[in-house]
């Protein structure tokens, strides 16, 4: 499968996760939510990034509307990133994730490594059964083969010369 083809389905997949994660209890903070989380870590001295995570509990919502609710509650917020296994996988997921392969950026490794496990956690979740795990760093990176890459995505027009 082409790159193209791989990152439009990995956003797929994404996109039919939320549903699934919402059942469970966990949703994507609105972009107003994330600003106001941003600014109660860093309050805490534990400044996040924004893109490096992608839920927190339903159940924080009403304290992630407001700046200084998130601040005087920044203690109870933990921030969640969802790894996600496609149904349409050709090797299907086993049922301890064992052959599960994702990317783990430098802002979700920044987060882990600033909020530590107490308040970052890691979800595991196969589209095809919607079961998901919930696990700290430790649960599975000492358990897995990892490769020093860059990861790229072009937002801007570039020059060069077209052939």
């Amino acid at each position: 499968m082409s790159t193209s083809k791989n990152y439009n389905q990995g956003k797929k997949n994404e996109k039919n996760s939320w549903s699934v994660m919402e059942e469970k209890g966990f949703v994507r903070p609105t972009p107003k939510q994330k600003k106001n989380i941003k600014l109660a870590f860093e309050s805490a001295g534990k400044p996040i990034k924004g893109r490096g995570y992608d839920l927190v509990r339903s159940e924080l919502l009403p304290f992630l509307e407001d700046k200084n609710l998130a601040r005087l509650h920044v203690d109870r917020i933990v921030l969640y990133e969802l790894k996600t296994a496609g149904v349409k996988r050709k090797t299907p997921l086993k049922e301890d994730f064992a052959n599960f392969g994702f990317t783990y950026s430098g802002n979700e490794e920044y987060n882990h490594c600033t909020l530590g496990n107490e308040q970052y956690k890691f979800i595991f979740l196969n589209l095809a059964t919607e079961e998901a795990r919930l696990l700290d760093e430790s649960d599975w990176k000492s358990r897995a083969r990892t490769y020093p890459t860059t990861s790229v995505f072009v937002d801007k027009p570039v020059g060069g010369h077209v052939l």
